[in-house]
């Protein structure tokens, strides 16, 4: 469990899901572009530990993508950004 867990937070952390991201804009519609938009320009009202105000923000953006595509039922989409972007992490 706690190895698990170790390799878990390497994902969850705010510079990880910035360089995500970034290995993912260009697979991004414009809808979904705007989104990320939205949400990583948004104020924000706290601040990672760990992360810069950029990381930050590029993190926000990406989880207020994938919470929309949550909400419009459009897993198997975020399943393949996500997917696609770990591959190019490697």
């Amino acid at each position: 469990a706690n190895k698990l867990h170790h390799q878990t937070i390497r994902y969850v952390k705010a510079p990880a899901q910035a360089l995500l991201v970034e290995k993912i804009m260009e697979e991004l519609t414009p809808e979904e572009l705007a989104v990320y938009k939205r949400g990583k320009n948004a104020k924000p009202y706290t601040m990672a530990k760990n992360a810069t105000l950029a990381e930050y923000k590029k993190a926000t953006g990406l989880e207020a993508l994938m919470g929309y595509l949550y909400l419009t039922d459009q897993m198997e989409r975020a399943l393949c950004l996500i997917q696609t972007g770990l591959e190019r992490l490697k």
